[in-house]
């Protein structure tokens, strides 16, 4: 097992840390819980991580490096780690009580992925919240996130066009399920206006193994009540194809 890194987390160091590849964890030297969560795409995100009085981990976003300094990062997670500490919600909670997509992201974990899906698709579903939508959306309220926002996050991953339409599908099966929780507006899915990538279809017969990751995908889709289009067009072309 790696060694947890550890380091005093000021401006200085925080600006040199870069990973070649995934994203990483630093934890603060001084501060037991506060970190930093580092991506590969240059991406930095402060984080807090305690337990509560059960002896339950909670973790928490507390915001991007460079929107925020390390300072009022170090304040942040001070108050979160009390709180979680307590038995609280890591964040108090807001005058404006309108939920953000974080909240949405954790709501929807709790009270549909964990309850419905398989063991492959929560570790797949999370993955994806954690690295894709919360960072780059988590904290906007929902009444906030428009066409443009969902936009440029697809547009980052352009280079990956399969993950790109599979986040905005996910985010997609997210909104609509925050319209039948009453935590939005009905009507209000700015995905649904954002044009997936075109992907290339290839003309080859797939191999029983690729036939399991499809069935897999598609049991996920499923499962998360997401729609993948191009998931959903392979298996039309499989036709009669048994996974």
């Amino acid at each position: 097992m790696a060694a947890r890194k550890t380091l005093k987390l000021t401006k200085r160091t925080v600006d040199s840390l870069c990973i070649s590849s995934g994203d990483t964890v630093v934890w603060d030297r001084d501060l037991p819980g506060f970190g930093l969560r580092v991506y590969s795409t240059g991406r930095k995100v402060w984080c807090v991580q305690a337990r509560g009085p059960r002896g339950i981990t909670k973790r928490k976003a507390l915001g991007l490096h460079g929107e925020i300094t390390p300072d009022e990062a170090r304040q942040r997670a001070t108050a979160a780690i009390d709180r979680i500490r307590q038995g609280l919600s890591p964040e108090p909670p807001r005058e404006d009580s309108e939920p953000t997509i974080a909240d949405l992201a954790e709501r929807y974990m709790e009270s549909h992925v964990r309850v419905n899906c398989r063991p492959n698709t929560i570790t797949n579903l999370a993955k994806a919240l954690r690295i894709y939508i919360v960072p780059e959306l988590g904290h906007l309220r929902l009444s906030e996130v428009d066409r443009t926002h969902v936009s440029s996050l697809h547009h980052k991953l352009r280079d990956k066009p399969w993950q790109a339409n599979y986040v905005v599908d996910l985010l997609s099966g997210m909104l609509r399920l925050a319209e039948a929780w009453g935590m939005t507006q009905p009507g209000r899915n700015p995905c649904r206006s954002v044009r997936r990538y075109r992907l290339q279809a290839r003309e080859r017969f797939l191999s029983p193994e690729e036939y399991r990751a499809l069935g897999r995908v598609l049991n996920e889709a499923e499962d998360n009540g997401t729609v993948i289009p191009s998931a959903f067009s392979c298996s039309r072309a499989a036709g009669r194809t048994r996974f």
